[in-house]
């Protein structure tokens, strides 16, 4: 029989150490979407101590917004799409082995995104959960931003597909999209 020159061998280690480090695409998706949610939360409590302080200095107040139009939607679609082209537009350039440069690319996509996480989890801390009822979007942009984030993550690590791009892309822009939708016609 054929079968007695077989022998099963175990992969070296080698084999397997790449891929605990290296996602892939779905896996490096989750993360992302993980690690926005979580710097949400993280900035919501920081802001539990000074609630009143940052109600005042956000001075906002909780109320019931006038119907929305499409001319309120293309905006909030526009703003949340520039902010998902950045990771994106640094996923796009040739940085594999230019450590300056993916150091300026962390710098800068870190920055745009911390700063929406970061602005969303001081609202929510400071307004507390009642704010969750005037934020129905926020699954939807927070997985737009996070197709956009695994894009980048990706691309630094040498994972850079055209095509997967464009597909994160264009799915970051429908999700965001809908995520204007729903803030222009179902908040209350």
């Amino acid at each position: 029989m054929a079968t007695s020159h077989r022998r099963l061998n175990a992969p070296t280690r080698g084999h397997f150490s790449g891929r605990l480090f290296e996602p892939g695409l779905a896996r490096c998706i989750i993360s992302s979407y993980a690690i926005l949610w979580a710097g949400s939360i993280l900035f919501a409590l920081v802001a539990l101590p000074f609630a009143g302080h940052l109600r005042d200095a956000f001075g906002y107040r909780l109320a019931p917004a006038p119907s929305g139009t499409a001319s309120i939607a293309a905006p909030i679609a526009a703003n949340n799409m520039r902010e998902a082209a950045i990771p994106l537009l640094f996923a796009v350039l040739k940085i594999r082995g230019q450590r300056r440069l993916v150091t300026v690319g962390d710098v800068v996509v870190g920055a745009s995104l911390a700063v929406n996480v970061a602005l969303g989890g001081l609202a929510l801390g400071s307004y507390g959960v009642g704010l969750l009822h005037f934020l129905p979007q926020w699954p939807l942009e927070w997985g737009g931003l996070a197709l956009a984030l695994a894009g980048w993550r990706r691309a630094r690590r040498g994972r850079r597909d055209p095509c997967e791009l464009a597909l994160l892309a264009l799915a970051a822009a429908i999700l965001l999209c809908l995520a204007a939708l729903i803030e222009t016609y179902a908040v209350p």
